[in-house]
């Protein structure tokens, strides 16, 4: 089965305050890694920059996988990153849906179903 999930992420000011040379240090150590697993894994990931009325700033990424095993993965590496525990950014909503309804195939199947 085909997924695709978005995960936003509020960034908090612990990480405002961080040189921005370390943040991207930070990132390097502590997140890339764990990105580059679900990748690795057969996971695709797009990454988006958003300014939302009353934050500062907040990404949101859009994944898309075959195995939802691979992307709890990659989120319970996440959440046990430093950028979440040291309270530096919250994951502040995630969905996960089906690429293609689960009756598609079903219905497919049917002869009286138009195409």
């Amino acid at each position: 089965m085909k997924f695709t999930a978005v995960m936003v992420v509020d960034y908090q000011k612990p990480w405002y305050a961080l040189a921005y040379e370390n943040r991207i240090d930070f990132e390097h150590e502590h997140v890339f890694p764990a990105i580059a697993g679900f990748v690795k894994a057969g996971g695709e990931v797009t990454p988006v920059r958003a300014i939302r009325y009353g934050h500062e700033a907040e990404s949101f990424f859009v994944m898309r996988f075959e195995e939802m095993e691979d992307y709890l993965d990659l989120v319970r590496q996440l959440r046990s990153s430093r950028l979440i525990t040291d309270a530096m950014a919250e994951i502040s909503f995630e969905v996960v849906g089906l690429n293609e309804a689960y009756f598609a195939e079903r219905d497919a199947a049917r002869p009286a179903v138009a195409r």
